[in-house]
C-alpha cells in the first residue's frame, strides 16, 4: 500500500457534505439524508469508482444527516458500515440521538429538525468502532479515532498524509462557511475541544467537516486555542 496516491472527493450540498477516499480501494464517510446516496454513487461515477469497490463505509456520527442514506448505499456497494458503539442505536432505529443546541443558532437548528423529521431506513451496523481502528485491511492508509463530544460516539478519520475528516467535530459557519467554529449542536463542548485538540496534536494539514470547510490546521488551531 506504500506510495498508493490517496484522494478524496467532497459530495457537497447547501446542507451537508460527505466524502469519498480513494486510494489501493475506496471508502465512504458519512451518507448524507436520504437520497442522498444516488449523490454519492454519481461522484463516484465521475471519478472511475464501481459499488464493488468500497470497502467501507464510515458513519462518523449518529445524526439523520449522516446517517440517512447508509443502508442504501450499504445495498449498492455490498461494503460494511461501521459507527461508534455509543451511537449505533441511532442507526439501528434510524431515531437521532438528543440533540443538544449551543446558542440561537442551535435552538434553531433543533426546532427545524423536530418539524422536518425524515423518514431513516433503520440497519444493523456490520462493525462497532470503540477504541481506534486501523484502515489498512480496507486498503486505505489511516485510522479511525474516536472524537466524542457533539455526540458520544463521534469518530474522525485520519488519512496518511495529513487529511482529517472529521464529521460535526468542527463546523464552517451559515454564512461563512469557510471560517471553523463548534457545531451548533453539541451534547458536551468540553469533550468536544478536547477531541479537536487530540486531533490537532497528531499534526493534520486540512481537515474536511460535515458542513461547510475545507479548513487548515492553522485555521483550527487559531479558532479555539489562540486567545484574542
Amino acid at each position: 500500500m506504500a506510495g498508493v496516491k490517496q484522494e478524496v472527493f467532497a459530495v457537497t450540498s447547501a446542507i451537508v457534505n460527505a466524502f469519498i477516499v480513494r486510494a489501493e480501494r475506496s471508502i465512504i464517510v458519512d451518507t448524507g439524508f436520504p437520497g442522498y446516496g444516488d449523490k454519492i454513487l454519481k461522484t463516484m461515477s465521475r471519478h472511475d469508482i464501481r459499488p464493488d469497490d468500497i470497502s467501507l463505509i464510515i458513519i462518523t456520527h449518529g445524526h439523520h444527516d449522516h446517517t440517512g442514506s447508509a443502508a442504501y448505499l450499504r445495498e449498492k456497494t455490498g461494503a460494511p458500515v461501521a459507527i461508534h458503539k455509543a451511537d449505533a442505536e441511532a442507526l439501528r432505529t434510524g431515531v437521532n440521538p438528543p440533540l443538544c443546541p449551543v446558542g440561537g443558532r442551535g435552538r434553531f437548528m433543533v426546532a427545524m429538525s423536530n418539524m422536518v423529521k425524515p423518514k431513516i431506513q433503520g440497519m444493523e451496523p456490520q462493525l462497532l468502532v470503540e477504541g481506534e481502528m486501523d484502515l489498512r485491511d480496507y486498503g486505505i492508509e489511516g485510522k479511525i479515532i474516536p472524537t466524542p463530544g457533539h455526540t458520544p460516539g463521534s469518530v474522525s478519520v485520519l488519512l496518511a498524509g495529513g487529511c482529517a475528516l472529521v464529521g460535526d467535530m468542527i463546523f464552517g459557519g451559515l454564512l461563512r462557511k469557510s471560517t471553523p467554529g463548534f457545531p451548533y449542536i453539541c451534547q458536551d463542548i468540553e469533550t468536544a475541544t478536547k477531541s479537536i485538540q487530540d486531533v490537532l496534536d497528531r499534526r493534520p494539514k486540512i481537515f474536511y467537516a460535515g458542513h461547510g470547510g475545507p479548513f487548515t490546521g492553522g485555521q483550527v488551531w487559531r479558532k479555539f486555542f489562540v486567545k484574542p
